[in-house]
């Protein structure tokens, strides 16, 4: 199972319900939508694509809309204009654009003479040398191509522009009324943006969209604390990070903001140019394919595509490459050693999380395949994944959205099941769906961790942490002996154990009154129809001191010598062996006392 998620940007070359379903099968776990390009009814129109493929999968395929924020970009022009080394250029608010003037989204008429204006993530670089009124005039000191609506930084200048404009509040609309799953805040400074952002999707009815902060300032970094506080997730944008600081300080930000997201234990997304090449070659570099290996070995919950998937020649096969490359990480001794040893510690005081932290190593400890989480909300959920337990993580949750958010948490493979007001009935659907996942079959253990569920018995002020075993339920009885066996079951009539192999599970009919007849000590445990604490069967397991359930019938469907498992404490009868313990790698079979 991959842990680390994938999120795809769409565009004109993956904006076509068939390439998103591709995208999809491919690995994309998150649809972006950047709101920088196209319209707001366009949007409208893909996100309900996205949402289509969502209900046409079987893995959950979340919508994210990327606000345009604050933020200038070049003109919308039809061809790619050169700006030469050497030249002079003039930036005006404008809606054109030549290689003498550009015009621009805004005015960056604030700027002074000397300050740096970067375009196209910092690959185009000019100086100002004066301004004049709202013009702004520069000296292009690297030059290149400038295509449509490419992003301009004045580094270090603060234009003084708002956070939420009205095409931003639009979006922000469209998010909320027709359920998008994210919200991702661009150039937020501290955790009054964050929070700015939450309230307008509040004043829409959006009080479920989650919201993400995208870092890509250094007032952002400053703050980061309080914008992890605020916000639901964080994107490591990197494009705009490598404007703003020194190209060599990235990949330090890179490693703290994700370290600190997982202390933190929201999801994190690290973006931009991380298979960049591959916008019009099949194969990546691989100074790219180590970049994303990177990124996984720090812990990122998700790494992103931008231009690959969006206007790429090859959007499918970028997503199949990025699945490779963490899929050969996630499965190397390095990564489990790194995973392993960068555990966060559980919050003082924080119940969950305490319980969470403890599924993992219980976890570890007794060979479980999974760990299945009951999620309201998915807190717990992400709790869980905060830990990086090396076992498989199967959330399952009544809430469809809350199934789509889980899709971009570490480790998680979310799962949908109705509610229901009974506990056990819930913990029977989660475990249902563990094995429906392929993550456990029967006869496998693996760790149960319920959160809080509103209206249900005993958990709606408590959390829950129980082992439980896999298995096919044949029949239920009264135990008469404490204990656990497995072995093939033998069906005698009258008694008679000639033949039986040691360890075996008799079964006894409905009016048996008879006696045994053979080596007893051959019994592993025994299943009788007749109910009943004091008979002879009951005498002879007590000596033996073997697991019996009284009451049961073994339905005829069961071969003889087939294996099964009494279980004298729950007084169940399982199919298969359910107590076996894969020591040194060999199967031994053990009684569970």
């Amino acid at each position: 199972m991959q842990r680390a998620k994938i999120v795809c940007t769409l565009g004109p070359a993956s904006d076509d319900r068939g390439t998103i379903r591709r995208l999809a099968d491919a690995g994309m776990s998150v649809a972006r939508l950047n709101a920088s390009h196209g319209t707001t009814d366009e949007r409208a129109e893909l996100l309900s694509r996205v949402q289509a493929a969502d209900e046409a999968t079987a893995d959950p395929l979340a919508a994210m809309i990327d606000l345009r924020g604050p933020e200038v970009r070049t003109a919308t022009i039809a061809e790619p204009i050169r700006l030469p080394t050497g030249s002079t250029v003039r930036f005006i608010k404008g809606e054109t654009a030549t290689s003498e003037t550009v015009g621009l989204s805004h005015s960056i008429a604030a700027v002074e003479p000397g300050d740096t204006v970067l375009l196209d993530d910092g690959r185009i670089e000019t100086t100002v040398e004066r301004v004049d009124g709202e013009t702004v005039i520069a000296r292009v000191d690297s030059g290149g191509a400038v295509g449509s609506r490419e992003g301009v930084t004045p580094r270090g200048v603060d234009l003084g522009l708002d956070l939420i404009d009205d095409e931003d509040r639009e979006d922000l609309r469209l998010a909320a009324e027709h359920g998008a799953d994210f919200v991702a805040a661009s150039f937020v400074g501290d955790a009054a943006d964050v929070y700015e952002v939450v309230d307008t999707l509040e004043s829409f009815g959006g009080t479920e969209t989650a919201v993400v902060a995208k870092i890509e300032r250094g007032r952002a970094i400053e703050n980061l604390d309080g914008i992890i506080d605020a916000a639901d997730g964080v994107m490591v944008a990197r494009g705009d990070l490598g404007v703003e600081c020194p190209l060599e300080d990235v990949p330090l930000i890179q490693k703290r903001i994700i370290r600190r997201c997982v202390d933190a234990g929201i999801p994190v997304i690290t973006a931009t140019e991380m298979l960049d090449s591959m916008v019009s070659a099949r194969r990546p570099t691989r100074a790219e394919a180590s970049d994303v290996a990177n990124a996984v070995f720090d812990g990122t919950d998700a790494v992103m595509l931008s231009a690959e998937t969006a206007a790429g020649d090859y959007p499918v096969e970028a997503v199949e490459t990025m699945a490779r490359i963490v899929r050969r990480i996630e499965a190397s001794g390095e990564y489990a050693a790194t995973r392993d040893e960068r555990v966060p510690a559980a919050k003082a005081g924080a119940r969950t999380e305490a319980l969470a932290r403890s599924a993992r190593y219980l976890a570890r400890d007794i060979d479980a395949t999974a760990i299945v989480v009951v999620s309201e909300s998915g807190y717990t959920a992400r709790r869980t994944a905060k830990f990086r337990p090396p076992v498989p993580v199967v959330a399952v949750t009544p809430d469809d959205r809350v199934r789509r958010q889980l899709a971009v948490a570490w480790g998680i493979d979310a799962r949908y099941a109705s509610y229901s007001t009974d506990i056990d009935a819930i913990l029977e659907t989660a475990v249902a769906k563990a094995t429906a996942a392929g993550v456990a079959e029967s006869g496998d253990t693996i760790v149960v961790l319920s959160g809080m569920i509103a209206g249900v018995a005993g958990t709606d002020a408590t959390n829950t942490l129980k082992v439980h075993t896999v298995a096919e339920r044949l029949a239920t009885g009264r135990g008469v002996v404490s204990g656990r066996s497995a072995g093939p079951l033998v069906r005698t009539d009258d008694g008679d154990l000639s033949g039986v192999q040691s360890g075996a599970i008799v079964a006894l009919p409905a009016g048996f009154d008879g006696e045994f007849d053979g080596d007893v000590t051959n019994i592993g445990g025994i299943v009788a129809v007749d109910e009943g604490l004091t008979g002879y069967p009951a005498i002879i397991a007590r000596e033996l001191d073997v697991p019996m359930v009284s009451g049961a019938t073994v339905p005829a469907a069961v071969e003889e010598g087939a294996d099964i498992t009494v279980d004298g404490d729950r007084a169940v009868v399982y199919e298969g062996d359910v107590v076996s313990r894969r020591t040194n790698g060999t199967e031994t079979s053990v009684r569970d006392r």
